[in-house]
């Protein structure tokens, strides 16, 4: 079962697709590798060798989205259930968010999109909240008009901010695209 970026359970099953990328790629070009040696009288000089050496790249892969990924967990059904019942009509709910910039690996738990606003929380302490702000307000002012982006750390007050969002009128192109963007960025 394949389960879509910003899915609830979506960091365990990229962490288990990326183990199995990893173990399968690596399987796939020692095969490789062992049948261009028994072909070839055991000289490992030959096109087998190559094509096994190539299936390093994508197992490089792989097992780098694993190593990013590793120190997330999914958030809990029961807490999930919680933020989603105070998520109104028009916006749309995302977890399990690993990002990364070219300096840093962020997490949010839960990121709000809609109604002109992006609304995040991190559990995680070692997070620089105004680095995250920053980063996604930049990335959200180029496909968005007017939409403010909130990152918050305590629950009780993302909680408090969903309840107090106001339905405004918005472009439906600019909301898809505001959406798609931070899907983009989830590792």
């Amino acid at each position: 079962m394949k389960i879509s970026r910003g899915e609830l359970g979506y960091l365990e099953y990229k962490k288990k697709k990326a183990v199995l990328g990893t173990v399968a790629m690596a399987v796939i070009g020692l095969a490789i590798f062992i049948i261009g040696l028994f072909l070839n009288k055991m000289s490992n000089k030959n096109i087998f060798t190559v094509v096994a050496v190539l299936f390093a790249l994508p197992a490089a892969k792989f097992l780098v989205a694993y190593i990013v990924a590793f120190p997330y967990h999914t958030v809990g059904k029961e807490r999930f259930d919680k933020i989603k019942a105070h998520v109104t009509e028009g916006m749309t709910l995302y977890t399990d968010l690993v990002i990364t910039s070219s300096e840093k690996v962020m997490s949010l738990d839960f990121v709000v999109v809609g109604n002109k606003q992006v609304i995040g929380i991190t559990s995680d302490k070692k997070v620089d909240i105004s680095y995250i702000r920053k980063y996604l307000t930049d990335g959200v002012t180029n496909w968005g008009d007017d939409y403010k982006v909130k990152i918050v750390e305590s629950e009780k007050l993302f909680i408090n901010e969903l309840d107090n969002v106001k339905s405004v009128d918005v472009d439906e192109e600019q909301e898809d695209n505001v959406k798609s963007y931070i899907v983009s960025l989830i590792v």
